[in-house]
């Protein structure tokens, strides 16, 4: 250890020299500069909505990608390469064999010195980062901005970025040692930046490439979303470590690949024995794990950050809405356990205004962070089923792009369309087998087959539309039956999603004259389907459809007493009847309940105290940010119409937070009537209303006239004013 030392305070001095360590100052803080200096010429509005975030967190997390992938790999390239290069240049490899230390220290002395100038490259990066979003703090001042400085998360940040660098470290350092020349070494770090920016544009990891460590660190950079801090990258990362330090170190020492490897029938079976080991880690370590669940207990926990006022969690089915749970909050904190036996599905966890997708079953677990205010949310989620979390958030949606360019007409003909459909469909499965967050967690294979099924269906649907609309031929035989085989034996998440329906609905009437709209003909076929799952969703999604479609109650209340009673699951049962409540309910005549609201005083308001004159309503939230793009045209409505006796517009917030609502007026003031629904879930359910903003119009006697009016920005909406000014 003594003369290791040793060697690393000579290597050190010979260094000096190079000015490496400025160098390392400098790439450290130029990409926090250069933001820096660009502030200068852009504007810097404070927006009331914005999410309040740490700006030295936040400035880190925005440019470390950036950083490691292109400055910091930069820097190793050309230090590795300038401190081997010394020494080609001078003899100093055969003046070596002189010293009176070993060659591995020698050779180890130089890497210890490439990582600590490494190490002050990224602590300059953190530093001159911090350095700089302090300043912007007080230069741009904005109520959004928090001043932070915690030394935990930079401290675990800067170990990230160590250790994925010390893999890289080693394999530019051997490259350049056995390299005489500086052109190729170069060449060859260059070439890993472009496989890395190519991974990053291609969205994939090639893992095979020590370079692509950096990018795969890269893709959690907030160390709030690792399960672990040591992860997926600083393990490759230490696999690189082995192998590049062993071969460099033997290459050094023996003075060539042959001598060093394949000199003799030992050397050559040592080596065959170590890549046989190496590939067989690298192989293990490379195939995407699926984290084992606890098979006794489900367990979410969470954080809130935020000024909101949280009560309670709630999770929900996703299909029905149907109450899972509900969690208290104490101290902006929850914790929920059950050992019920629940089923892998999709979940949606609700918390004040605000909603978060879960896919989960029992066994899993969940650790989650969230920044939020009033109308926007920063999620951080540690979980077992970070895969699933991952993949919903990252899937392409190729139906969006299919109806674009269908929109666009870029398909000339037939077989171009159904060459793309093929190409699509080969690159999403195989997105979908080789999928892996940036641990290395993969889908569970009950996911991984849903998502399989759920593809094939959208791509089904989008070929039997193209042929709709362009009377093409039939697509390829192979393709159809690649696609129709897969979701042969639908999972049962499948059987209970929407595209899936729609699509096994489309099926079963093909080919029936007059099946649209010939109620008995339809549920004749579907009342024959076997008893299960598949059956009742699908005569449940037929029958919503046929209720929503009949004008009086009468005949909605005939039909479903018709057909409720082939459905068996009591939860389809439960949700047909809320919906056949509400389209009661809601249709045109009915009276509409007169309501208790508050105006900004607090003073209560009645709906009835306007009978004679119609009313138009606008349900809307602070929080909603499409109810504040309409908000403008609502009111411009109103300004043409104020002249008639006969119509009354109000504006009725459904804000939770009813101060909330008060400032928001106090700072955006308005001429239309303004009022606050205290209890807006409960008319919410009761009525269907599942979104807003939602226009809603009364007629002089406080009836329905029409309980989803279009957007006041419609010629609809104007064809209705038209008309009922007049009355």
């Amino acid at each position: 250890m003594k003369k290791l030392l040793i060697a690393i305070r000579v290597e050190w001095l010979k260094t000096k020299g190079l000015g490496l360590v400025y160098l390392a100052i400098a790439i450290g803080a130029v990409m926090p500069l250069l933001g820096f200096i660009s502030d200068f010429f852009q504007d810097h509005n404070p927006d009331a909505a914005a999410l309040k975030y740490p700006v030295i967190e936040t400035a880190v997390q925005d440019s470390l990608k950036g950083f490691v992938m292109f400055f910091f790999l930069l820097y190793i390239i050309i230090s590795a390469n300038r401190i081997a290069q010394t020494d080609h240049k001078n003899g100093g490899w055969l003046l070596m064999e002189t010293q009176p230390v070993s060659k591995l220290n020698i050779y180890m002395a130089k890497y210890i010195n490439l990582v600590i100038m490494a190490f002050i490259c990224a602590v300059s990066f953190l530093l001159v980062t911090a350095l700089v979003a302090v300043a912007q703090y007080y230069i741009y001042p904005d109520p959004a901005k928090i001043l932070d400085l915690n030394f935990i998360w930079s401290g675990e940040t800067l170990f990230r970025i160590m250790v994925s660098a010390l893999g890289i470290i080693a394999l530019q350092l051997m490259i350049s040692v056995i390299i005489s020349g500086f052109i190729w070494p170069f060449l060859l770090g260059i070439l890993g930046l472009i496989l890395n920016v190519f991974s990053l544009v291609q969205r994939i990891n090639i893992e095979y490439s020590p370079y692509n460590v950096f990018y795969i660190m890269s893709k959690d950079n907030n160390v709030r979303s690792l399960n672990h801090l040591v992860s997926y990258s600083e393990y490759l990362s230490l696999f690189w470590i082995l192998v590049f330090l062993i071969v460099g170190y033997f290459w050094y020492a023996k003075k060539g690949f042959r001598s060093a490897f394949v000199s003799n029938k030992k050397s050559l079976f040592a080596s065959i024995i170590a890549v046989i080991i190496f590939g067989g880690i690298f192989f293990t370590m490379t195939k995407p794990v699926i984290p084992k669940a606890n098979p006794e207990l489900t367990s979410i926990t969470g954080k809130f950050e935020t000024d909101v006022k949280i009560d309670s969690v709630r999770i929900f089915t996703k299909d029905f809405h149907k109450k899972i749970a509900s969690i208290p909050v104490t101290n902006n904190q929850f914790k929920w356990e059950t050992k019920e036996n629940l089923p892998m599905d999709e979940y949606v966890m609700e918390f004040g205004n605000k909603k978060y997708p879960l896919v989960f079953g029992k066994g899993d677990w969940f650790d989650l962070l969230f920044r939020l205010n009033a109308t926007k949310m920063l999620s951080y989620a540690k979980s077992n089923r970070k895969a699933e979390q991952n993949y919903l958030d990252t899937e392409e949606d190729f139906a969006g792009n299919f109806q674009y360019q269908l929109d666009n007409k870029e398909f000339k003909n037939p077989q171009e369309f159904y060459n793309k459909i093929q190409k699509e469909w080969d690159d999403s499965k195989k997105y979908l087998s080789k999928f892996s967050t940036s641990e290395n967690f993969g889908l569970s294979n009950e996911f991984k087959e849903y998502r399989k099924q759920l593809l094939a269906i959208k791509f089904l649907s989008n070929i039997e539309n193209y042929r709709k609309i362009s009377d093409a031929a039939p697509a390829p035989e192979a393709l159809m039956n690649e696609l129709q085989n897969t979701v042969k034996s639908p999972v049962r998440l499948l059987k209970k999603n929407d595209n899936y329906l729609d699509y096994r609905l489309n099926q079963l009437m093909a080919g029936q004259a007059n099946a649209e709209g010939n109620d008995s003909l339809i549920f004749n076929k579907l009342n024959t389907l076997p008893t299960g799952i598949e059956k009742d969703r699908l005569v449940g999604t037929q029958l919503y459809k046929s209720l929503e479609l009949k004008s009086d109650s009468a005949s909605r209340n005939n039909l479903y007493r018709s057909e409720i009673g082939y459905i068996e699951d009591k939860e389809v049962k439960q949700y047909l009847k809320s919906k056949l409540t509400a389209l009661n309910q809601s249709q045109k005549g009915m009276l509409f309940p007169d309501l208790s609201f508050t105006d900004h005083t607090g003073k209560a308001q009645k709906l009835s105290q306007f009978r004679g004159k119609y009313l138009i309503i606008d349900l809307w939230a602070t929080w909603c940010q499409p109810c504040l793009e309409i908000r403008p045209a609502f009111e411009a409505r109103e300004r043409s119409y104020k002249y008639y006796q006969n119509i009354k517009f109000i504006s009725i917030s459904v804000d939770q937070d009813q101060q909330r609502w008060k400032n928001f007026l106090k700072t955006k003031p308005s001429k239309t009537l303004q009022w606050h629904l205290a209890d807006s879930n409960k008319f919410a359910m009761e009525y269907g209303i599942q979104g807003i903003p939602r226009f809603i119009i009364l007629d002089p006697e406080g009836k329905i006239y029409n309980m989803n009016a279009p957007s006041p920005n419609e010629d609809n909406f104007v064809e209705i004013m038209n008309q009922i000014k007049k009355d």
